[in-house]
């Protein structure tokens, strides 16, 4: 196994790779093996998956005799630990690229599976193996296809991840790092300090470069180098395909990795989501049932009364509509904040959030509303009002509540009119 992932090209996290081989070199005394689960060698290449206890356990989900997790009609199809061309089998700390197109292929083939999901928790891995992989998924894509970065998508990862439809990070997950690493291991130093001396014979000048007899010569170096980014460039190109941004974004992310929303703001990523939450909206999304307002946590479900108000109005009241009523959707969560924090906001808080909840005016329009009305009375005494009201009984309250909203509400559109130039 060490000698599987040392002198070649790894699309892998820098720090695992490191942290991988040191490992590997600690076990290469007495060999590392690995066996299916009554210990015998899988010698037939059938993919296989540790059926062990799942965050993605359900009462309607199982194995069933299939070589992935099975749960209301999602396929979820792990991607974990260090990945390896013709591994044969998935574990949560390796897994071979052929053993994940296997399964991807039967998900794609059976009745039973509606979409499938890629649980991704991996630094990444070998090249070799990994750009076929990445393809194949990519071009035959039969079912809606997911990916959760959960809660690592590194390098070969990423690229994996990249081809599918969708793909979401958790709040702490990493992804990104698209780049190439190659690592030359030496043993000339410590060879001399034990008086031993390699002899390699060979044919051909280039037959022995990089052997980890002897330190690594300039032009060698320069030659690996070349190399490292050739193929940095055909794995941007495989990200960019696949998630839609441009090759020279996707280059100038100089293989920096990101967390949580970080990746939504890269582009690597379209949304933050709980990974106890996936399957569950993966499958509204099938049924067609699921949608991006029902995930995001905005403020647009307060918005919508007012909404349902325009609609009820009549023609002649939606003719009178704000034009931001019919405008593009734009992002709530954005135009809320800077209502609530523009400086103009400042003693006047019960305006910004009557501006920002409950109408369709822009962030620009609901500043000029405030910068045209008088500030109010502190909102510390306002809730201490509220508080001793509620406590008291009031007859007859509501009636005089309601005229003052009234009046409120009066002050508002004279105020929205005088910032507009409406007489």
């Amino acid at each position: 196994m060490l000698e599987t992932l040392l002198n070649q090209s790894l699309a892998m996290d820098a720090k695992s790779a490191r942290l991988l081989l040191a490992s590997l070199a600690v076990k290469q005394k007495g060999g590392l093996s690995l066996f299916d689960e009554k210990g015998v060698v899988d010698t037939e290449g059938k993919p296989r998956v540790s059926q062990t206890p799942s965050a993605y356990h359900s009462s309607h989900g199982g194995y069933a005799n299939k070589p992935y997790y099975l749960v209301d009609g999602v396929a979820v199809i792990p991607v974990s630990g260090a990945l390896i061309h013709k591994l044969g089998f998935v574990s949560s700390y390796i897994s071979g690229y052929d053993a994940i197109v296997a399964m991807f292929d039967a998900a794609n083939q059976d009745p039973d599976v509606k979409g499938i999901l890629l649980s991704i928790n991996s630094p990444g891995g070998t090249v070799a193996g990994c750009f076929d992989a990445c393809d194949h998924i990519f071009e035959n894509k039969q079912k809606p296809l997911w990916a959760i970065y959960d809660d690592m998508a590194c390098s070969a990862a990423m690229c994996i991840g990249s081809a599918a439809d969708k793909r979401f990070t958790t709040q702490t997950a990493i992804s990104g790092s698209i780049g190439v690493v190659q690592i030359h291991s030496s043993y000339e130093g410590m060879l001399s300090e034990y008086g031993m001396e390699i002899t390699m014979i060979y044919s051909g000048s280039h037959k022995v470069d990089g052997n980890p007899y002897k330190n690594l010569p300039d032009d060698v170096y320069q030659q690996f180098k070349s190399s490292c980014d050739e193929l940095r460039e055909q794995f941007a190109g495989k990200v960019s395909r696949n998630i839609g941004l441009s090759l020279d974004e996707v280059l100038a992310t100089e293989a920096l990795s990101y967390t949580g929303q970080a990746a939504v703001d890269a582009g690597l990523a379209d949304e933050v989501i709980n990974s106890h939450n996936i399957l569950t909206h993966f499958t509204q999304h099938l049924s067609g049932t699921d949608s991006q307002q029902q995930r995001s946590i905005t403020m647009s479900e307060q918005a919508t009364p007012a909404a349902d108000e325009t609609v009820s109005a009549g023609p002649e009241a939606q003719q009178q509509a704000s034009p931001a009523a019919s405008a593009p959707a734009v992002d709530q969560k954005q135009r809320c904040a800077a209502i609530l924090k523009a400086p103009e906001a400042e003693g006047r808080s019960d305006l910004a959030q009557h501006l920002a909840f409950n109408t369709d005016l822009s962030a620009e329009d609901a500043v000029a509303v405030m910068k045209a009305s008088p500030e109010s009375k502190s909102a510390a005494q306002g809730n201490a009002l509220d508080i001793a009201m509620s406590a008291t009984e009031q007859p007859g309250i509501g009636a005089i509540a309601e005229a003052e909203e009234e009046s409120e509400a009066a002050k508002y559109i004279a105020a929205y009119n005088k910032s507009v130039g409406v007489k």
